[in-house]
């Protein structure tokens, strides 16, 4: 009982995360800090896994409009997800770049990637795959990056690794 309670407590706690996410308070802010920390807090969890994480941020990178608590919890859940595929190890890369219209920012793992179903519904509200999931996450992290003025494109294939690549404009680029 006491299992079933934590789980609807946390699945209550994505949904109205999920439902709250409305205009932010941006300001100007590096990406990198808000990867660092995320990394950080993650690696004792990928030590464990015996999972390799790639940091490769541009030093130069220019600031972006962001809320550093929300921006954090979308890259939460994506680290999170990476470090779930690969139960038995292997790589994850992280590299942050410049690019002609703002920043980049990749996140490339070497687990076991997405079928095409899986990959069609991953944006879905409740779509989830994980015994006990509730299919907010990924949901999510895309409408944080949407409301930072980004933008999220995933490549998968199975048994091979997935890469998601979040973009966001500089500043001068937003609006």
């Amino acid at each position: 009982v006491q299992q079933q309670c934590v789980r609807l407590e946390n699945l209550l706690n994505d949904f109205l995360r999920f439902a709250r996410l409305r205009n932010l308070d941006l300001h100007a802010g590096n990406l990198n800090d808000q990867v660092e920390r995320v990394l950080d807090l993650f690696e004792p969890q990928a030590d464990e896994l015996g999972v390799e994480i790639i940091r490769l941020v541009d030093a130069d990178l220019p600031s972006i409009l962001l809320e550093p608590q929300t921006m954090q919890a979308a890259l939460v859940n994506l680290v999170k997800n990476s470090l779930e595929a690969m139960p038995d190890g292997g790589t994850l890369t992280v590299r942050t770049r410049a690019t002609r219209f703002g920043i980049a920012l990749d996140l490339i793992d070497t687990g076991c990637g997405m079928d095409e179903k899986t990959a069609m519904n991953m944006f879905d509200a409740f779509y989830s795959t994980k015994n006990g999931g509730s299919g907010l996450g990924l949901p999510t992290a895309r409408k944080i990056i949407e409301a930072h003025g980004g933008r999220i494109d995933v490549q998968s294939a199975l048994n091979r690794g997935t890469k998601f690549t979040l973009e966001f404009p500089t500043p001068k680029r937003i609006g």
